[in-house]
């Protein structure tokens, strides 16, 4: 179902349709989108739900003015679900997190799938402003790779808070401010060298580039695609800069031991 959506939602921006244009007729989309004809029903009774579309008895399928959306029980309770309420229920985890050396992982692992559903919702729904702001934060995270490895962690956190406020969804947007605190919470020192290793700081800065050039063009599933990307090479190279670490405390213990040792056994 959330594939069929997400095509239609594509559909309805590469095409550029605007609030009040119409959807090809049921027949015509469904042979379209190769799917049956009940599949697609259901896809369009969701986006409705959302208040992405509106069907007319007998007069088709449109694509919905903000006026339009419903307040369905769905989306009065999105509304009602408030920034503090979010962190309320975030702000327990970080204690946690700062406890528990594997956390990162959980943290990373819902980050993969919000970042690529995030940058694909952007790519749909960015308007001028949105994409001015993107453009901003894209040049600011280049531009703090000669700075030092906070500011470049900070900069990189505002790219991605820029792509969330271009998808439009308060509660993604809100999901994620706690998912970066989470993160930070964990593996600060980690992230911090993540921006230190001149050839991953490269590689980020190409990311970056290509997740911001895909939402500004309009592409949402080459947005979703690089933001995955993204987050899989963030998530290894991490995982190796924890490694090595975890190396160095092993040796460096082996060291110390053979060294009271060599003490011990000095007449």
């Amino acid at each position: 179902m959330a594939d069929l959506t997400d095509t239609i939602e594509a559909l309805i921006a590469e095409r550029g349709l605007q609030p009040g244009a119409r959807l090809p007729a049921e027949r015509a989309l469904a042979a379209e989108l190769n799917v049956s004809r009940p599949k697609l029903r259901e896809a369009i009774r969701h986006l409705s739900s959302r208040g992405r579309l509106v069907s007319r008895r007998g007069g088709g399928t449109y694509v919905a003015a903000p006026a339009e959306a419903p307040f369905s029980e769905a989306a009065l309770s999105d509304a009602a679900l408030s920034d503090a309420a979010l962190s309320d229920a975030l702000g327990p985890l970080a204690a946690e997190a700062a406890g528990e050396p594997g956390y990162w992982h959980d943290v990373m692992e819902i980050r993969k799938s919000l970042d690529a559903d995030m940058a694909f919702h952007a790519a749909l729904r960015a308007g001028p402003q949105d994409k001015a702001n993107l453009q901003a934060a894209l040049e600011h995270v280049l531009s703090a790779a000669a700075t030092d490895a906070q500011t470049q962690a900070k900069a990189d956190s505002a790219f991605h808070m820029a792509v969330a406020e271009a998808s439009h969804n308060a509660v993604m947007r809100q999901v994620m401010a706690g998912l970066f605190d989470l993160l930070r919470h964990s593996i600060s020192r980690s992230l911090e060298k993540l921006y230190l290793i001149p050839s991953t700081a490269q590689a980020l800065d190409d990311q970056h580039r290509a997740i911001a050039a895909a939402i500004i063009a309009g592409r949402p599933e080459e947005a979703r695609t690089a933001a995955l990307l993204h987050l899989e090479f963030v998530e290894e190279t991490l995982r190796e800069i924890e490694d090595d670490a975890a190396r160095r405390r092993r040796s460096s213990r082996v060291a110390q031991r053979q060294h009271q040792q060599e003490k011990e056994l000095t007449p």
